[in-house]
């Protein structure tokens, strides 16, 4: 655990005070900037995951063009005929997914995925329609902050574990992932006994993000191992780097940014290595949330689920077999929830032989049982613990207790759980909680509750952030944007749209970007 210390590191890792990180850990120098504080930058994106990954490449000048070979959607092919020397970028957005349907409610994600991944849902593997062309006039400087190694919370998932999607939904622009992965798993022996799979494990995924940023010279954007403690808008007008040190806005062309459309963010970076901090602060007129939905694990609020032998995540259970603290002979893991995540800690018990309790308050046939609605070809290890969730097959070492609810945890490892009209005390080993997640708004006045559908929690599938459905900018926060599963986009191919929403509506704005660089 790192200390609360926030003062200088002195030991040999290179630790830079203006960015409170370490050169030798990140490759960011910014020698091209003035780095003092408070810094200044035209967008801060808060999330280094796929979202804000595809946000930076588009602001870094690539821009995404219609490839003009006829699109399967002949309405959609009607509106793009004879636009293909203009990006998509600088088209209407509302005008072009006007009509389009999928499994995403944001218009602009339907865009994008028809035209990266024509008739995706239909089973159909067209090839993109879209082409990158890189145009350096046109980059918006920007810094991407990010809790660890960019990837987000893809690092901290269970490495072997596949991904729900098909490995190439899992792919960012203008970097094929399958033919990164089969490059990858030559020189990963683990890895090469998932090559038949059109599915990939969540630590292939993780290096593809990884790699994609090196290998798009996105390296000097982006800040790891920071977190951001508070985000709120200034009033009044501050300039960067006066000769009197105020902070004032030195650029007089964005007058639409100066006052109270400038926002404050405050936060510390982490040395992985020796675990020091170091507080920044950083000026934007633009600030995008792209923190995900893995921030804040849903609680049973039950007598003794702080107990430590309570927990909330999958890695915990991983960590636990391999260590070699779970045996077969041991009482069994109890598993609540019903959802994949709460399946693929079954799977993960089952295949090591440790014996599993299974605790959730759904009937097995509800059909909102996410398990249900993925295709027994392309899931067969999921459509397996269906089965054995209503009783279809019978394995020794799982035993499903539908329509339960926990009532307590207990001090000497005993849980109390009530169901069919009666109580029973199960002892176990270890216990695992799986009921969904909330994302982590805590650097927000009253965490952020002010900017959902309704005044309460944001959710990704209850309450996401209210947005324009055309720019990701928030309803009750100008300046402020929000995309990926904030906004109900938890599938990758989908998220990106909301960075193409966000990168079109900043490059449309009356400013170029380039003349708010420090320096200027």
């Amino acid at each position: 655990m790192a200390s609360e210390d926030h003062s200088p590191c002195y030991s040999d890792c290179d630790f830079d005070p203006h960015w409170g990180g370490c050169e030798n850990q990140s490759g960011r120098t910014r020698e091209n900037h003035a780095l003092k504080e408070p810094y200044y930058t035209p967008v801060l994106v808060i999330g280094n995951g796929p979202s804000g990954i595809c946000l930076s490449y588009l602001l870094s000048g690539n821009r995404p063009y219609f490839t003009g070979e006829p699109h399967p959607n002949p309405l959609l092919q009607l509106k793009l005929e004879g636009k293909t020397d203009q990006s998509i970028l600088e088209l209407d957005l509302e005008y072009l997914s006007d009509g389009l349907e999928g499994r995403s409610h944001n218009p602009v994600a339907l865009l994008f995925d028809s035209l990266f991944h024509p008739a995706a849902d239909l089973g159909e593997e067209e090839k993109s329609r879209l082409e990158w062309r890189h145009d350096s006039t046109k980059a918006v400087d920007h810094i991407v902050l990010g809790s660890g190694r960019p990837g987000g919370s893809w690092w901290q998932m269970d490495d072997s574990v596949l991904t729900l999607s098909l490995g190439a939904w899992m792919e960012l622009p203008d970097m094929s992932f399958e033919e990164w992965a089969a490059e990858y798993r030559e020189t990963h022996s683990e890895t090469a006994a998932k090559i038949s799979h059109r599915r990939a494990t969540l630590s292939e995924v993780a290096h593809y993000y990884d790699a994609y940023v090196k290998k798009k010279k996105l390296v000097d954007y982006f800040v790891p191992y920071t977190k951001v403690v508070s985000v709120r808008r200034l009033k009044g007008r501050r300039v960067i780097n006066s000769e009197s040190g105020e902070p004032e806005i030195r650029c007089q062309r964005c007058c639409k940014y100066q006052g109270e459309n400038l926002f404050e963010i405050k936060g510390v970076n982490v040395n992985p290595r020796c675990g020091c901090k170091q507080s920044f602060t950083v000026l934007s007129p633009n600030v995008v949330m792209a923190t995900g939905m893995l921030g804040k694990p849903n609680r049973l609020n039950v007598p003794g689920d702080n107990f430590r032998y309570v927990r909330y995540d999958l890695k915990y259970l991983e960590s636990a077999i391999q260590e070699g603290d779970l045996s077969q002979n041991s009482y069994p893991v109890l598993v609540i929830g019903s959802g994949l995540t709460a399946a693929d800690a079954i799977i993960m018990a089952r295949n090591a032989g440790i014996p599993v309790v299974h605790v959730f308050r759904r009937t097995p046939r509800d059909p909102a049982i996410t398990l249900s609605k993925l295709p027994k070809v392309v899931y067969p290890e999921y459509h397996h613990v269906l089965q054995m969730m209503r009783g279809e097959i019978q394995e020794e070492g799982y035993t499903p207790l539908p329509k339960h609810r926990v009532l307590e945890f207990g001090k000497e490892l005993l849980v109390t759980i009530e169901g069919n009209d009666s109580t029973q005390r199960i002892p176990v080993s270890m216990v695992t909680v799986l009921i969904g997640a909330k994302p982590d708004l805590s650097f927000l006045p009253q965490d952020g509750l002010h900017l959902g559908e309704e005044q309460e929690d944001i959710s990704c599938k209850q309450n996401p952030v209210s947005v324009d459905p055309y720019t990701m900018e928030t309803v009750q926060e100008p300046g402020l944007y929000a995309m990926g599963p904030l906004v109900g986009d938890t599938f990758v191919r989908f998220a990106m749209g909301g960075a193409m929403a966000i990168a079109s509506h900043l490059s449309k704005s009356p400013w170029d970007g380039s003349c708010c660089s420090n320096g200027t």
